[in-house]
């Protein structure tokens, strides 16, 4: 893949374009956030700049206490309401406050404005507080006559004070970040049809790399990936320099945190602001206690993140850029890896192609987790298996025997669950192999790494179950969950069978592909499912001519199928016995990413020869790569920037 790199950015013609690329995205990205904060700085009229909200204009009912300019919420609740008369325009609304404690319930801000049309609406806002902030901005952009803050019982202790209308002059930097992302993506992909057509990793390499990043730093500055606070303290802690060291108090309050903060991810641009000031002053604090870390299994998921946060520590760069450096490195990992998978795959490269810019899939890219080691390894071990299905008539090479096998034994060894997709190299023919000795040697090697892959989380659980399986509560019991499956076989066949089948549309074709975590499920789930399917179904494009047409037979598509079969039935049984509740049929855990590893294969067995597509290589590489590029943009907008970038 090296000299493919060289061959294109050697040709001075496509240096030249890239640069305009480059050129016309940071033009189009300063031009557009100027113009937007223009827009909103103009319609503030003569009320420009940060204007204090008289006294005069605030009223509060006898719940909430008033000691000079600071307003008191207790247990009791509360309303404090701020009129405008004159109807005025308030771009955003600030005020500061002090807060006891995280709120469960927060407040509800109804604001009174106007629509499009010019007649009266009331507009519901949530707010929420957290102790380590300092004050809290509401995007209002609209004119307002009336604002309402109504606040619920809580245990809560809260002063609010300084209300402040903001009209002032802002330059939104994450709105230049995803104009000029977006502007790049459309542009390499017009401009680059035929190369991206020729090289379709190469596309691949540049659509993920800059979807990666744009992504990255449009999230909020805390968790929200899943269990992201436990993947990063394995990964920090990984990371330790010296065991004497002592640890971050950002440690404990991203891990803290995490919860409250996953529920209330609705900030504004400043709030997300002051989050990164609270990161980095939290880093500062250093608190005198010894952290080690003991090397396991799933370990190998962390190394590359560990790494660069080793970097970061050396370089003493501030917490939160140490924070970015390692959720970086999973991006880089999968960016490579994909555009490496999509190079040697002889057939459905566009269709590796479309779901390696999936929202799911790009965001998971974006988070602390062992997911992307997982994902990237499993995948290249199975285009390695369909490479050398297609290409019949070569020998199974050392090189790419080593490739494979250590490619499914890095991704199987943070979850042995995939163990099974080892096996199809077993299911080789004959004419792959220099001899039968050859053959022999080879296939037991499999045997091997798939018994040591099995037993490295069968064996444990067998020995010794735990008596409480999952930490965070439920009456869940490894031990006592086994004597269902091996006392009640037939029952536990069926139980399993039903939760398979109830989800199994969902976690292949829908919802699964536009999820981001904590953030939430994307707004065109069928759309995915339909662009997955057409394209697994239409693209017949190959490597070669020889390979036209080429498709998995009969025969290898019920191998892999079966494989596949055999991996979901351990996803779900591992999940039963840790995660799930004793005695429930509904198995708990078990979520759709669980099948991206193996889900380009899965849809490689439904590639037939019976459909071909009429359109030249270049305009299909260039429409389905526009289509995918386009929805991941919109959902990017929709869930992240709409929510905690304006």
């Amino acid at each position: 893949m090296g000299k493919r790199f060289k061959e294109i950015w050697g040709n001075k013609k496509i240096v030249h374009k890239f640069l305009f690329c480059v050129v016309c995205s940071v033009c189009a990205a300063f031009l557009v956030s100027l113009g937007t904060a223009a827009f909103y700085y103009a319609r503030g009229g003569e009320n420009k700049g940060k204007i204090k909200i008289e006294d005069t204009r605030i009223r509060e009912n006898r719940n909430i206490e008033k000691e000079k300019e600071t307003y008191i919420v207790s247990g009791n609740g509360g309303k404090i309401e701020i009129s405008f008369p004159e109807k005025l325009y308030i771009n955003k609304l600030q005020y500061l406050y002090r807060a006891s404690q995280a709120s469960e319930k927060g407040c509800e801000i109804k604001v009174y404005t106007e629509n499009i049309y010019g007649d009266d609406i009331v507009e519901d806002i949530e707010d929420n507080f957290f102790p380590y902030m300092a004050r809290s901005v509401i995007n209002v952009k609209n004119k307002v006559s009336k604002i309402v803050f109504e606040f619920p019982k809580e245990d809560l202790y809260l002063e609010l004070f300084d209300f402040t209308i903001d009209n002032s002059f802002k330059l939104n930097p994450f709105l230049a970040i995803m104009i000029g992302a977006f502007t790049f993506i459309v542009l390499y992909l017009l401009l680059f049809y035929r190369e991206s057509a020729k090289r379709p990793e190469i596309s691949t390499f540049v659509c993920t790399f800059v979807f990666g990043v744009t992504v990255l730093l449009l999230q909020l500055p805390f968790c929200s990936g899943w269990d992201e606070q436990i993947h990063f303290v394995n990964c920090y802690d990984m990371a330790l320099t010296s065991k004497a060291e002592g640890t971050p108090s950002a440690i404990y309050y991203l891990a803290d945190s995490a919860p409250w903060l996953n529920e209330h991810n609705k900030i504004s641009v400043e709030e997300r602001i002051d989050l990164v000031r609270i990161m980095n002053e939290q880093g500062q604090k250093i608190i005198p206690d010894v952290r080690s870390y003991t090397l396991q299994l799933s370990s190998t998921g962390y190394v590359f993140q560990a790494i660069l946060i080793t970097i970061g520590k050396f370089l003493r760069l501030p917490f939160f850029c140490i924070w970015l450096l390692g959720k970086f490195a999973n991006i880089l990992l999968y960016s490579i890896g994909m555009s490496f998978a999509v190079s040697i795959v002889p057939i459905g490269k566009r269709l590796l192609s479309v779901i390696a810019v999936l929202p799911i899939m790009i965001f998971s890219s974006t988070v602390y987790t062992y997911d992307i080691t997982v994902n990237v390894f499993i995948i290249i071990g199975c285009c390695i298996w369909i490479r050398e299905i297609i290409n019949k008539e070569e020998i199974f090479s050392n090189k790419w025997r080593i490739v494979y096998v250590v490619s499914f034994i890095i991704g199987c060894l943070p979850k042995a669950v995939y163990a099974p997709l080892l096996l199809c190299a077993l299911f080789m023919p004959s004419s792959k192999f220099r001899s039968l000795k050859d053959k022999r040697i080879f296939k037991s090697i499999i045997i091997l790494g798939f018994l040591a892959l099995m037993f490295s989380f069968v064996l444990p659980t067998i020995l010794n179950p735990p008596v409480v399986a999952d930490i965070r509560g439920g009456d869940t019991s490894v031990s006592r969950q086994l004597r269902y499956v091996l006392g009640k076989p037939f029952s536990y066949g069926i139980v399993l069978q039903d939760n398979i089948y109830r989800t199994f549309m969902d976690y292949t074709t829908g919802y699964m592909m536009s999820r981001m975590a904590y953030i939430g499920y994307g707004t065109i789930p069928p759309l995915y499912g339909m662009l997955i399917i057409s394209v697994a179904l239409t693209d017949s494009y190959c490597e070669t001519k020889d390979q036209e047409q080429s498709a998995l037979k009969v025969k290898e598509k019920i191998i892999s199928l079966a494989l596949i079969f055999m991996t979901i039935v351990l996803i779900w049984t591992a999940l039963y016995l840790s995660y799930t509740e004793v005695g429930q049929t509904g198995i708990a855990g078990v979520q759709g990413r669980y099948y991206i590893p193996f889900i380009f294969w899965l849809y490689m067995c439904f590639r037939t020869k019976r459909i071909n597509s009429t359109f030249s290589k270049e305009k299909y590489q260039l429409i389905v790569m526009l289509i995918s590029c386009g929805m991941l943009m919109s959902q990017i907008v929709s869930m992240i920037y709409v929510g905690s970038c304006i």
